[in-house]
């Protein structure tokens, strides 16, 4: 695979990592934080329309970011990354479902 492209995917999949982390945070900091839920309803109309604009926004900034840093990456690397989206997403749903679980059964 040529360095460009090796690069690009490898960017990209540290810029969704970026991202998950992000949609975890705001999620689960909004629903503790009244003002900024209303903040981020009042962004775009709905929370999670707020939520996604910036998410997209994150996702394009920081894979173009990335991209443009001077790395030299290998094959192995794209494994490795991948990996990680993998990891940080299943981190990711846990976090959420285990913070919504105890939300509904009013342990915080």
């Amino acid at each position: 695979m040529s360095n460009n492209k090796l690069k690009l995917v490898i960017s990209s999949a540290y810029a969704s990592i970026i991202t998950i982390v992000f949609v975890v945070i705001i999620t689960v900091w909004a629903e503790l934080s009244m003002p900024l839920k209303d903040w981020l309803k009042n962004f775009s109309g709905h929370h999670w329309t707020s939520k996604s604009i910036f998410s997209i926004s994150i996702y394009i900034v920081a894979t173009l970011v990335l991209c443009l840093l001077p790395n030299k990456y290998s094959d192995g690397h794209i494994k490795r990354s991948l990996e990680l989206v993998l990891i940080v997403t299943l981190l990711g749903i846990v976090t959420i479902t285990l913070f919504f679980t105890g939300h509904h059964f009013q342990i915080f």
